[in-house]
């Protein structure tokens, strides 16, 4: 063999044994002893509970369930504490020592109790933060503006209380931002007009007041808003139906008034949910044909008024709710061909038969009961 090509068999061999020892360090099978320990301190704290008991000292923690190392060293990059059913007590400390950590999440671990850490401040290099179904209390915690790197801040179905903080603002990288099913106050704060990547805004079942910002437009990237139940008042902004991108707006239970602006009918919207409020006037817009992108439509419990006789539904509507209103005239030709279970008409002042009312005869009558004198399908002969 000669001595060229010699050298470069050698140097082939080299670079592929490289490759591989670059390769074994990028996604490593093993935890780093000083986070393993770590790890093992905090379940003590949490009281060595039966969910964690994949986390044994005699193995490798890289192996454990829900704990993902993915740095070269084989520290813990990520945590998550699902269903503990059994863990009753605070959140412990040792977790500002995971130095490495980008995802921490808390999920339906409902005895876990107190107040978030402050020492969560210093958790600076986490993008997602998840404390989802607990019994955390107090209110939201201006430490956390530091953790400036957060894409997904999920607080929901806690125990929170208070206003929404203003230092909301400071995250703008968040993309997903969830504090629902809290016992959140006040106004939504101005402030997360600054959240220019956001997509996913959702507020509901909390004690939150006033009127629909006025700045959520400004939020070019938003697919999807939720503010129901909660005591919101005033009418539905315009400006809601000219987002393009907003495809699911959910604005059920409050208190809003006034008629849905017909730019709803125009948008990019596939799920309007707006039951349960004082709304009043024509709805009929939102189901014709017209509106191209809807595929579901809810609103009962409110003040509608309209002739629902000529309306042609659009071909993408699957579902939808209207009862509890004041609607009249007969069926439209086509709710025929909707689906049997995905609509409610019950409690308006509709008539005659009902379209095709052989596909309904096993359907629930109660979905067309309290009305002036449809006939057909589940409901008595048409005379």
């Amino acid at each position: 063999m000669s001595p060229n090509l010699y050298s470069l068999l050698l140097f082939s061999l080299l670079v592929s044994q490289i490759f591989e020892v670059s390769q074994s360090q990028s996604f490593p099978d093993f935890c780093h002893p000083y986070d393993k320990k770590i790890l093992l301190n905090i379940k003590y704290k949490l009281g060595n509970p039966p969910s964690l008991a994949s986390w044994d000292p005699n193995t490798d923690c890289a192996n454990w369930k829900d704990v993902q190392c993915g740095n070269i060293e084989g520290h813990v990059t990520s945590i998550s504490i699902i269903d503990a059913l059994d863990v009753h007590s605070p959140i412990p400390p040792y977790f500002d020592r995971l130095y490495w950590l980008t995802s921490l999440n808390f999920i339906n671990v409902p005895n876990l109790s107190g107040p978030i850490p402050s020492y969560f401040g210093t958790l600076t290099n986490l993008t997602a933060f998840i404390v989802s179904g607990t019994k955390l209390t107090g209110p939201i915690p201006r430490f956390l503006n530091r953790l400036t790197k957060l894409n997904q801040l999920d607080l929901s179905s806690n125990k929170l209380t208070g206003p929404i903080p203003n230092f909301f603002g400071q995250l703008n990288s968040l993309s997903y931002f969830d504090l629902s099913s809290n016992g959140l106050t006040g106004p939504v704060p101005t402030a997360l007009t600054q959240l220019v990547n956001l997509s996913y805004l959702q507020l509901k079942s909390n004690k939150l007041s006033g009127p629909i910002p006025g700045f959520l437009y400004k939020l070019k990237n938003l697919n999807t808003v939720d503010f129901s139940s909660n005591y919101l008042t005033g009418p539905i902004p315009v400006y809601l139906g000219h987002m393009p991108g907003l495809t699911t707006l959910a604005l059920s239970n409050n208190m809003l008034i006034g008629p849905i602006p017909k730019s709803l009918g125009r948008s990019d919207l596939g799920f309007i949910k707006l039951s349960h409020n004082k709304l009043s006037g024509d709805a009929s817009f939102l189901f014709d044909k017209a509106n191209t992108n809807v595929i579901s439509v809810e609103i009962d419990y409110n003040f509608f008024k309209f002739d629902f006789t000529n309306v042609d539904l659009s071909r993408r509507l699957v579902a939808f709710n209207v009862s509890h209103n004041f609607i009249y005239g007969s069926l439209p030709k086509r709710f025929g061909q909707m689906w049997v279970d995905s609509v409610d008409v019950s409690y308006n002042q509709l008539c005659g038969p009902i379209p095709n009312g052989r596909r309904f005869k096993k359907v629930d009558p109660t979905v067309f009961s309290h009305n002036k004198c449809l006939c057909g399908g589940p409901l008595p002969a048409c005379k």
